[in-house]
């Protein structure tokens, strides 16, 4: 499957999450083969944004704990990708996108999650391991009554 623009890959997003939710399965961006080494695969590049989602999926020979633990970091991740991608629309319908040359990069794997804000030097402004923060400073940087959108963080 081919996204080509934000609103479509938010649009996939958003009932990727709903497959998860429902209990029914993943269908929407999962990757690899076999009974241990299927993933959530979200990839995104643009000048001012960089996704980076490969998490563990559907691993059968996991524990059901394992593998709800899974799910809830696959949602997470989802959750991110369309806070991030909401927010750089926002900013690009408002002429701002890319105004401060800052780049935004926000990754998840197994090993965990990260982020990291560059300036235009490719200095690093803001990052970190925790998620919390980069949604804090995005819900800041979203504009009032623009955009019908609740963020809800665990």
């Amino acid at each position: 499957m081919e996204i080509n623009t934000r609103e479509d890959a938010i649009a996939e997003l958003r009932a990727a999450l709903g497959e998860l939710e429902s209990g029914e399965g993943l269908s929407r961006f999962v990757g690899g083969h076999g009974l241990m080494s299927c993933l959530f695969e979200f990839q995104w590049n643009e000048p001012a944004l960089e996704i980076d989602f490969r998490l563990p999926y559907a691993r059968v020979l996991a524990e059901e704990e394992s593998q709800k633990e899974d799910d809830a970091e696959i949602g997470a991740a989802i959750r991110m990708a369309i806070l991030l991608l909401t927010v750089e629309s926002q900013r690009s319908k408002s002429g701002k996108s890319g105004e401060e040359g800052l780049r935004t990069s926000v990754w998840a794997d197994e090993r965990g999650t990260g982020y990291s804000i560059l300036g235009t030097e490719g200095e690093v402004v803001d990052s970190g391991d925790d998620w919390s923060g980069l949604v804090h400073r995005l819900e800041s940087a979203l504009p009032d009554g623009e955009e019908d959108l609740t963020v809800i963080w665990p």
